[in-house]
């Protein structure tokens, strides 16, 4: 029988994502074939009992940890979410003992890069973009394969339950600062588009956008989902300008929430978008001066009416084919 260790992610959005995959798990792998490792409450409780604090050591001992649970629960199957910090000696170890080790990268291999240092200990690599990410699995026989994200039942449950009409603000934008997000938010307020914006790090930004800012600190997917639907238009920006490598720009996820909401999503025309929701209704854009053309268009011509319809359409896709229950689904399917 196939036994099952699933690890959660530190902090932040990465754990939000570890908490969604393993309540899945959960939900369809058979009693006693399951088991949970919180590198959160490993890590922070290595660093409290060691008498100076060294995060080197508080790791190796969380990795030791693991390995420890493995052979415990004769574990098969290891699926380890990004930014967990489990390093390649402790795969090469599980690979020794014939342990299926999985890895989710759901960040954007070009932030953070440790990607390029793991691969050669996994079996499988799930990934939401591709290359360069499929070209060094190849390299060293890692199987490769493309799965984004996912929006959550919470998210679902709570976008039925919203009203349709209430709208404050013309665009939202959940996401943490960066000069290329700040300079595309500031074009949009000098042209008249009124903002709500939300995300940790906006607590050390003084400028045209401080009357914008309605949360200064990571939101949850609840929070999101309330500032989103109290716009009109909900906005999706790379943290870089994507024109660089626009083939394996990635998808945002929340995207998927977005797509939930009684909210217009609009974000930045980039391949993977019809790879992966092709159905789905959104509007892109490739430049600012495009984006405010469309924000304008939408304004102009905003009906609930003629919107409910493609509301409804947008969620019943997601609800069908992008929830957590699906990734978890082809992630066994695949590797099992």
């Amino acid at each position: 029988m196939k036994k099952w260790m699933l690890l959660l992610s530190l902090e932040g959005g990465a754990r939000q994502v570890s908490v969604s995959i393993a309540a899945s798990f959960n939900s369809k792998l058979p009693p006693g074939t399951f088991h949970i490792f919180d590198c959160q409450k490993y890590l922070s409780t290595f660093l409290m009992l060691l008498k100076k604090r060294d995060e080197t050591i508080a790791v190796d001992l969380l990795n030791q940890s693991l390995v420890v649970q493995c052979l415990q629960y004769s574990i098969t199957h290891l699926f380890v979410p990004a930014l967990c910090p489990i390093t390649l000696f402790t795969l090469n170890l599980l690979k020794n003992l014939n342990i299926t080790r999985i890895h989710w990268f759901f960040e954007d291999y070009k932030r953070a890069n440790y990607w390029k240092d793991i691969i050669p200990g996994y079996s499988w690599f799930f990934a939401i973009q591709n290359d360069p990410i499929q070209h060094l699995c190849e390299i060293n026989r890692c199987q490769f394969k493309y799965l984004p994200t996912a929006t959550s039942d919470t998210v679902l449950s709570f976008s039925l339950q919203n009203n349709i009409y209430k709208k404050h603000t013309d665009v939202s934008f959940i996401g943490i600062p960066s000069e290329y997000r700040i300079s595309f938010l500031e074009f949009l307020v000098q042209n008249g588009i009124s903002l709500s914006i939300a995300g940790k790090g906006w607590d050390k930004y003084s400028g045209l956008l401080s009357k914008c800012i309605v949360e200064n600190s990571w939101v949850d997917s609840i929070k999101m989902m309330e500032i989103v639907n109290y716009s009109r238009i909900a906005l999706n920006l790379s943290v870089k300008h994507p024109n660089e490598e626009i083939s394996s720009a990635q998808l945002s996820p929340r995207i998927f929430d977005i797509l939930t909401s009684n909210t217009i999503l609009l974000t930045e025309d980039v391949p993977l978008l019809y790879e992966t929701l092709k159905n789905c209704y959104f509007h892109t854009f490739k430049s600012n001066e495009n984006a405010l053309t469309e924000i304008v268009s939408i304004l102009r011509n905003y009906s609930v009416e003629m919107l409910f319809e493609k509301f409804t359409e947008n969620k019943k896709i997601i609800s069908a084919d992008h929830t957590w229950n699906n990734r978890v689904d082809k992630i066994i399917s695949l590797t099992a």
